[in-house]
């Protein structure tokens, strides 16, 4: 439920109960009303009766012979009953009744012949009138008793008026909920219409400040909102205009942070590419040397081998230098036909036979990539694995395996250095994350990208201790 109609609807709830709550209390006041002038309307009536039957009993000198009462009331009982609009009868100090103007037309139902004992020992007791109120079928009826007495104070006969109460749907409630129904009517649409502007007054602004913050650009100099009104949405905006602000300056410094960042970590990593090569290139140059001062029969043959590598690697450190050039904007991928066994020679050749061992059990195997980028995942892995044996302090070879899957080319370079633990193995292909002492920990996190860019795998298997074993599996392609 959005936030216009809780409003709305909570507006309309107010009015609703606050009407409500306003009928309620005028029908309850009504209806207090209306009982009280029923309650003085009998005393009334009730108090004329008494004024008569006193004026028959004075006239026969304040007492009445018990068998003279029938006859002198039964007559009189009925004129007063119709002048008072009630049932009057009479009843004898135990209880039987004497006369009654009720009848069963009129009536329905023809009062009791003999009182209850509770209202004449009440009557005996106190002297005083009893109020009853009945039922007869859907109307309400009251009776009050009182006892008659002579001049003497003793009990001549009870007296009863039966009295119908004016409803309460006839007394003045009726009027006053027929004037009132029309003005809650338009009290209540005037509500929602004022509940509506109300409403809208309210959340117009906040939609506006919701489309103004959509077209809001954090890095733009004129990027605020505005708002007109000195009100809580203009609070609210002084403040978003101030986090804006804010956040413009720590986009700002981040930004700054960012390329600074970017710039150290490429440089690290062009010098850790270059250093790659260019040690062989220089153990490989002074071997050339030797050679030459030692006027070594197969020196034609070992500057040949080293001409190839070396252009090789030369390659490799020109495409280094082009990516960095454009400012760490890496050059797509050349995709070509890459013979496999070609590119771990041209890596391999430079450290020399007595440093690496490659062992081809195939022929004619091609992969699809970049020439370049492959050599550079093999020069990382062999480095590493030198690395590894000259910290374990073991003299034995580097030793790369070329193998033909049905579906793969594998190169496994293995060691027998100091070996990876357990916990390192997990992070070994992270970025800057190394287990010599040192180095940028960028090689391998190159060699994973390079590798899984050519759609290949890249895998290690070590025990601290026991040597390590990284495995490149490159897809396959036809001849």
């Amino acid at each position: 439920m959005g936030l216009r109609l809780r409003i709305f609807l909570g507006m309309l709830v107010v009015v609703v109960v606050s009407l409500l709550s306003t009928a309620i209390i005028a029908y309850d006041y009504s209806k207090k009303q209306e009982i009280a002038y029923n309650d003085q309307r009998l005393l009334r009536k009730e108090s004329a009766l008494g004024r008569s039957i006193e004026y028959v009993i004075s006239r026969h000198g304040g007492d009445l012979p018990k068998d003279s009462i029938s006859t002198l009331f039964t007559d009189h009982i009925c004129e007063l009953a119709d002048v008072h609009g009630l049932v009057f009868s009479l009843y004898r100090p135990d209880g039987v009744l004497i006369t009654t103007s009720a009848t069963f037309t009129e009536e329905r139902i023809q009062p009791e012949l003999v009182l209850s004992d509770s209202i004449t020992s009440v009557l005996k007791l106190l002297g005083d009138r009893v109020v009853v109120n009945e039922r007869d079928g859907l109307n309400e009826v009251t009776r009050v008793y009182w006892l008659v007495v002579n001049n003497t104070n003793s009990p001549l006969f009870i007296a009863n008026a039966r009295y119908k109460p004016r409803p309460l749907n006839q007394g003045g409630i009726r009027p006053f909920l027929d004037r009132l129904a029309p003005v809650y009517f338009f009290l209540f649409i005037g509500a929602m219409f004022i509940a509506y502007l109300l409403v809208s007054s309210i959340v117009r602004p906040l939609g506006l400040l919701k489309l103004e913050m959509s077209k809001v650009d954090p890095l733009s100099d004129s990027s605020s909102v505005e708002h007109e009104w000195k009100d809580e949405i203009g609070a609210l905006v002084l403040e978003y205009n101030s986090l804006l602000e804010k956040l413009r300056e720590s986009l700002i410094s981040r930004a700054k942070d960012e390329r600074e960042g970017a710039w150290r970590e490429m440089a690290q990593q062009v010098a850790h590419e270059i250093k790659n090569p260019l040690t062989p290139l220089r153990l490989g140059i002074q071997q050339l040397d030797r050679a030459w001062n030692d006027q070594a029969e197969d020196f034609p043959q070992r500057i040949k081998k080293f001409t190839s590598t070396a252009i090789s690697q030369i390659d490799v450190l020109s495409s280094i230098a082009e990516d960095f050039a454009l400012l760490a904007v890496v050059r797509d991928a050349e995709i070509n036909k890459v013979d496999i066994i070609e590119a771990v020679n041209n890596a391999a050749g430079l450290y020399g036979d007595s440093n690496v061992l490659v062992e081809v059990k195939t022929k004619n195997l091609f992969v699809e990539g970049d020439l370049s980028r492959l050599i550079r995942v093999f020069n990382n892995l062999i480095a590493n694995a030198l690395d590894s044996l000259y910290d374990a302090g073991s003299k034995s070879l580097v030793k790369i395996e070329i193998l033909d899957d049905s579906k793969y080319a594998i190169v496994k370079v293995t060691d027998q250095g100091q070996g990876i633990s357990k916990e390192k193995l997990e992070r070994i292909f992270e970025p800057r994350f190394t287990t010599k002492t040192h180095g940028l920990g960028l090689g391998l996190a190159m060699v994973k990208s390079i590798v899984e860019q050519t759609n290949g795998e890249v895998s290690v298997q070590s025990e601290e201790g026991s040597g390590a074993v990284f495995t490149v599996k490159l897809p396959k392609v036809g001849i």
